[in-house]
């Protein structure tokens, strides 16, 4: 958990810098932070139970995250580590951002989620209690009051400079790093570079079982 908080502007600086730092990134990710309402860390057993749906998923022994390999059909890696009570999800592509996904992983929690890839598809998605609160595209964005549940998560309905039509936005702007310093900002969870080469477990989910 982050000691402090810093400015907005430097957790988008810090986040700038891990974008250069790792270039991959730019692929496709997705990272997730789940925040239990009780204060008490979920276990790696019901993260995987609700990730995966109920389908079958397999745990495995902790590794980086490049190392766990691309996603397959019938292997899609998630790997998940703890900052403090709140659970961080990381994996390659997309389940993290899935409604229903957000919804079992949000039930007696919140769950904040940023997911793009090499095509520019994303979503930056908030669920609560088992709901879908709001899903937002960066090149899209409309403005807050499209978005009836925005009050529950301040932390971006105070981030002015994101609701603004994309074209008009400074060229300078790095959307995805705005997205990943309001989740660290909400959720005291922090992104490194260091986190991206230590080893964390996983799990491996077959897909599209799981986004159902």
């Amino acid at each position: 958990m982050n000691t402090g908080e810093p400015p907005i502007t430097g957790l988008r600086e810090h986040y700038r810098q891990l974008r250069s730092s790792h270039p991959w990134l730019d692929v496709a990710m997705c990272w997730s932070v789940v925040v239990p309402d009780s204060g008490r860390a979920v276990k790696l057993d019901e993260i995987a139970v609700r990730l995966s749906g109920g389908t079958p998923y397999q745990l495995h022994e902790p590794t980086s995250f490049r190392a766990a390999g691309p996603p397959t059909e019938d292997a899609y890696p998630v790997l998940i580590d703890w900052c403090g009570p709140a659970a961080m999800l990381l994996e390659i592509d997309y389940l993290g951002s899935v409604p229903s996904v957000l919804q079992r992983l949000s039930q007696g929690a919140r769950v904040y989620s940023a997911w793009w890839n090499v095509n520019l598809h994303n979503r930056l998605s908030f669920a609560a209690g088992g709901e879908l609160i709001l899903a937002i595209d960066a090149f899209f964005p409309g403005t807050p009051e499209d978005y009836p549940g925005i009050g529950q998560w301040p932390e971006l309905q105070a981030m002015t400079d994101f609701f603004v039509e994309f074209e008009e936005r400074d060229e300078d702007y790095d959307w995805i790093a705005a997205w990943l310093a309001v989740i660290e900002q909400t959720t005291g969870a922090r992104l490194t570079s260091e986190w991206l080469e230590e080893a964390h477990p996983y799990i491996t989910v077959r897909m599209p079982d799981a986004a159902r």
